[in-house]
């Protein structure tokens, strides 16, 4: 077995009984307040503070230990003790609390995550503007909006679908946080309608410095895209966010002012993204984001950003606008790669079919993309594939954070399942009901893996079990100070960075975790962002734990990988190969016996011929080499004589007297 993360037991009686305890407390929650009231637009309203519908919220006696401990063994099945499961519960307020520890800028009274400090406070200063506060977008303090926006949207999102999930959990007002956290910073990255701050940071600068947040190096230069040098991406993008979370703020947390600003925000984008010419990807005007976030196009953004403005404001021009850009998209065959925040075009088809459902604009053609899209995904269809484990991987797109792929594949199912579900009612025929099936049975199969259902029997999310992620790659969290002593100092982490996901295994199944293995161990605001939903999901549905109730501290001891195998398949191989080729050539020497056997009767003669002549030189005998060339020579076939029969021999010659009958055997 290898070894345990420190304090190797596992707990859950304890936090659900510390659960149960706040829960039935039922303390009422102060309204979380906007970290800014800065009128992006001349057409926006001041943000106001948001008015959480939730009774309750969840409170804790102390704050999170900065390293957990696990006293309790694990339980013999995962049958939940109560509804909504407790583990979903805190899952779901992890996920959330990931985001406080991204935070930047001046954080607020209310910040959970006490570790981490004030920092980048001067961010947007070389553009005369104030850009502090967002969130970081991974183990670093670079500040990217590609992955922010679609973070929001896919949270946003979650929310929408699976409100009631974040009611059970009492988790609206950490919702509320979390999302206001960020879009307050994208009002201040989009100050105008022209222009749009895309980037703070240097990745050369950063990539160098693995310290404190109290510390990041300087410089920091702000990047933008504006109508006169596009980034028709990522305008489409943040419009999206915008409007995704405008909704959320309309229909579910009841802050129409703060929604109306959003949605102004997200008009004047989505039209930049239109019109400001030429259309292209952000990175030609903003080179130092390929680092990092490349764009690969823009036309999936831009389907992206008007399929969300169409939800939001049934404006049928928006609905045409989205079937447009998918036909372009999909004017070779129909798009079905895998969700990220570089490729939106799967969700596209769900949110296009959800939306227009009951509606004339085109509802048929949206859900048979949407199924087109759910059935590639969840019969793994190539260049997919599922792993021997069960996780949904994609070449070319899980090789760096496998995780987040196959979160997203999840979320795809249960968002298609879901409104499949509600747009049958109680009518629902048995072909539908089979493909909800099947989109959820998916979904849960790569929620099970996440959390612990799989060959490392590991948890891919930090802080919830012994054999979760104990070496994030987060330089806050790890407590180092030097980018060369990455992973033998400090031995422990620091800090514990509850409830991120990591990057996850490779395609094997295998995880080391490694603090310098980014792959692997990376941290990020989009690996959550699609986690969120699943877990209110898993609230307001499940009637089981997570898988890693069950388990027991420590990972299995899983064989070594060599080029894609596990070394005893290559040992079996060895061995076949072997005895193959023995078999081969015992074949062969069957079907050439004779051949074989003339030449050991060839070599035979010429070894005796070597000893005769070495014989004779040791007597002193001159040597016959008429014996030997004539002991070599092949004898002619006798004379044919006639149709081929052979030419009988001489006449015996002619005797002086007759031949006796007793000389006959001598003759």
């Amino acid at each position: 077995m290898r070894p345990s993360s420190p304090s190797p037991r596992w707990a859950a009686a304890a936090f659900i009984a510390l659960l149960s305890t706040a829960l039935a407390q039922s303390i009422s929650p102060s309204s979380p307040s906007s970290t800014t009231t800065t009128t992006a637009l001349p057409t926006t309203t001041t943000a106001t503070a948001a008015t959480a519908t939730a009774t309750s919220t969840l409170s804790w006696s102390q704050p999170l230990p900065l390293n957990p401990t696990f006293s309790d063994p694990p339980r013999d099945n995962q049958t939940s003790p109560s509804f909504p499961d407790p583990e979903y519960v805190r899952l779901l307020d992890y996920t959330l609390l990931f985001y406080e520890a991204q935070r930047s800028g001046k954080l607020p009274s209310n910040q959970r995550v006490q570790w981490r400090k004030d920092s980048a406070l001067t961010d947007g200063q070389d553009a005369g503007l104030d850009l502090s506060g967002g969130y970081y977008d991974a183990g670093d303090y670079l500040k990217f909006i590609f992955p922010l926006t679609f973070s929001m949207a896919e949270t946003c999102w979650g929310g929408l679908e699976f409100w009631e999930g974040y009611q059970l959990a009492n988790q609206t007002v950490y919702l509320d946080q979390t999302v206001r956290w960020g879009m307050d910073w994208l009002i201040k990255a989009h100050p105008n309608n022209n222009t749009l701050y895309v980037q703070v940071g240097l990745s050369d600068i950063d990539n160098n410095y693995w310290g404190p947040d109290t510390t990041i190096p300087l410089p920091r230069p702000s990047f933008q895209v504006n109508s006169t040098s596009p980034g028709t991406d990522v305008t489409a993008d943040a419009a999206a966010a915008f409007a995704a979370c405008a909704m959320l703020y309309r229909d579910k947390l009841n802050d129409t002012a703060y929604s109306t600003t959003l949605q102004t925000h997200a008009d004047a984008l989505f039209r930049m993204s239109e019109t400001a010419m030429p259309q292209q990807v952000y990175q030609t005007v903003v080179p130092a984001a390929t680092c990092c976030y490349a764009s690969s196009g823009y036309v999936d953004e831009l389907a992206w950003g008007a399929a969300w403005m169409y939800k939001l404001t049934k404006n049928s021009a928006y609905a045409q606008k989205a079937s447009n850009y998918i036909n372009q998209l999909n004017a070779q065959s129909v798009q079905t790669n895998p969700v990220t925040w570089d490729d939106k075009t799967g969700l596209v088809y769900i949110l296009m079919a959800g939306a227009t459902a009951g509606t004339s604009d085109n509802n048929t053609q949206w859900q048979s993309l949407s199924e087109q899209f759910a059935d590639f995904t969840r019969k793994a269809s190539k260049p997919c594939t599922l792993t021997k484990g069960g996780m949904y991987y994609c070449p070319g797109n899980s090789g760096d954070d496998s995780s987040v792929v196959a979160a997203n594949a999840a979320f795809s199912m249960h968002l298609l399942a879901n409104q499949m579900a509600s747009a049958g009612g109680s009518n629902i025929d048995s072909t539908t009901e089979g493909k909800i099936d099947n989109y959820r049975s998916f979904a849960q199969g790569q929620i099970d893996y996440l959390l612990g259902n799989n060959p490392e029997l590991t948890p891919y999310i930090v802080g919830v079990h012994p054999n979760s992620p104990i070496n994030p790659h987060s330089a806050s969290a790890s407590g180092g100070n030097d980018p060369g002593t990455l992973d033998s100092y400090p031995a422990k982490e620091a800090y514990t960075i509850y409830g991120a996901l990591v990057g996850g295994p490779d395609k094997n199944d295998r995880f080391e975790d490694v603090r310098s293995d980014w792959r692997q161990n990376e941290v990020a605001l989009d690996y959550n962002a699609p986690f969120n939903g699943l877990m209110a999901y898993q609230v307001m549905t499940s009637k089981l734990s997570p898988p890693y109730v069950t388990i027991a501290a420590g990972r299995p001891d899983l064989p070594p990988i060599l080029n894609g195998m596990e070394v005893w398949q290559i040992i079996l191989i060895v061995v076949g190969s072997v005895f193959v080729a023995i078999a081969i050539g015992a074949v062969i020497c069957y079907l050439k016996r004779d051949q074989i056997r003339a030449w050991a009767a060839s070599r035979k003669q010429i070894k005796a011929d070597k000893a005769y002549s070495q014989t004779m030189k040791s007597a002193g005998e001159p040597v016959n080499r008429d014996h030997v060339v004539s002991s070599l020579a092949v004898p002619p076939p006798p004379p044919l004589h006639g149709k081929g029969r052979p030419v009988p021999p001489p006449p015996l010659p002619a005797r002086d007297g007759p031949m006796l009958l007793q000389d006959a055997s001598r003759s």
